[in-house]
């Protein structure tokens, strides 16, 4: 990796002009500025901001690559690559990447479009599309978005875990995946409990391609990525992504190895399968989350409502089952952490994280996104168990916090996906 000069300490005066920004104010005389990215001295402020901050996280964590970018309101006010995207050759900002759990959200973009166009019912049972699948006549659109379906998780499957391990290059169908899922005895009745479930979003596939007769990937398309002009957000059912790539390597089997062409199939249904940007991803989530641009307003604000808040509970045997609180909650395809929407998806050796203050929560009325991605090192590992944190999801909860200091994103512990 190359060595990263260090740079001076952001002054208290350059961070309250880059909190000016957000707040709609000028860091000399306090008038209010025109918008977003309008004025120079804020602009470069929380630039330098995310600057300093990155290139801490990089040297404390050991990091291979880094990308990242700051949007309000929709503006770019800040971005940044640093590392390498392999041995010799520095990381760009338009590199490749997973996008991992991010295309949840984007499913879920998908399935309240449907509901908007009469297409399906949130709170219908799916047993009028799936007739043949276990408590269809309890589970509903509604309940596997919010992950409370008690759809056994087929990544917490043992057998999976192995076959994983043993050939990290398989490709998995959804049939097989479901297979997977109903394999065990289900922990808990539909909408009894909560319990984080990439099976349950691999079953609502299913369902709103039986509903619309279009595949997922199509619908995905013509919801989302041509409506937002996500050139560069790619669905891929095999290992390949478009160049440039950023390589990831891990120890996750107990070997440092190169991970970038780990197939992907077995992480979300067959069409949300995809690979990204940093820009893509932080265009995307301060369109769809942070202004509900996609989306009319009472799906909007279905998307984003905490009203889990309060349910669920610890359950033997679940390994994400716990109560919904207000510092980490579940709205439809999105992860809630205070007043943040977020998405962490961790998988072979990429980590990133999407966090975006809603403009309707912000106090100035603009949304704020803050999206970083990051690779590994042999050094980043704890042990060689293979043990690891989302060192993106600290550093996007770290510059939320400077940003909006008076509505900071809370810590909390993201299930693993």
């Amino acid at each position: 990796m190359p060595h990263l000069k260090r740079r001076p300490a952001l002054t208290a005066a350059g961070i309250a002009a880059a909190i000016a920004l957000l707040t709609g104010c000028t860091s000399g005389d306090g008038a209010a500025s025109s918008g977003p990215g309008t004025t120079g001295a804020t602009d470069a402020a929380i630039q330098s901001l995310l600057e300093q901050a990155a290139a801490e996280q990089v040297e404390a964590r050991v990091l291979g690559s880094l990308v990242a970018q700051i949007r309000i309101d929709g503006a770019v006010v800040a971005s940044i690559a640093l590392g390498e995207a392999m041995a010799g050759t520095p990381v760009s900002f338009d590199g490749t990447f997973r996008n991992g759990a991010v295309a949840i959200t984007y499913v879920s973009t998908v399935m309240l479009r449907l509901a908007e166009e009469g297409v399906i019912d949130l709170d219908e049972p799916i047993s009028r599309w799936m007739p043949d699948f276990p408590d269809a006549d309890e589970i509903t659109p509604r309940m596997l978005a919010d992950m409370t379906a008690g759809v056994n998780d087929h990544v917490a499957n043992g057998d999976f875990i192995d076959a994983v391990v043993a050939d990290p290059f398989r490709s998995w169908t959804d049939e097989e995946l479901l297979e997977l899922s109903q394999s065990t005895p289900r922990l808990f009745d539909p909408g009894a409990n909560w319990d984080y479930s990439h099976s349950g979003y691999v079953l609502l596939a299913e369902v709103m391609e039986a509903a619309s007769g279009s595949g997922l990937e199509e619908l995905i398309d013509e919801y989302v990525l041509r409506p937002l002009d996500l050139e560069h957000t790619v669905p891929d059912q095999t290992a390949a992504m478009p160049e440039p790539v950023i390589h990831a390597f891990t120890a996750e089997r107990g070997v440092w190895e190169d991970s970038t062409y780990w197939n992907p199939s077995w992480t979300l249904p067959e069409g949300a399968v995809q690979s990204s940007t940093i820009d893509d991803i932080a265009a995307s989530f301060d369109a769809i989350v942070g202004r509900g641009e996609l989306l009319d307003d009472d799906s909007y604000a279905q998307l984003i409502e905490p009203a889990l808040v309060g349910f669920g509970a610890p359950l033997e045997g679940c390994r994400s089952c716990h109560e919904m609180t207000e510092e980490w909650s579940y709205g439809l395809g999105t992860m809630l952490a205070g007043d943040w929407v977020l998405q962490t998806p961790l998988f072979g050796g990429y980590a990133s994280t999407v966090a975006t203050l809603p403009a309707s929560r912000a106090d100035d009325g603009r949304s704020v996104t803050v999206a970083v991605a990051v690779t590994y090192t042999e050094d980043s590992f704890e042990d060689w168990s293979g043990t690891l944190g989302n060192w993106a999801n600290e550093l996007a909860r770290g510059l939320g916090a400077q940003l909006v200091p008076g509505n900071p994103p809370p810590a909390f512990q993201a299930p693993t996906h």
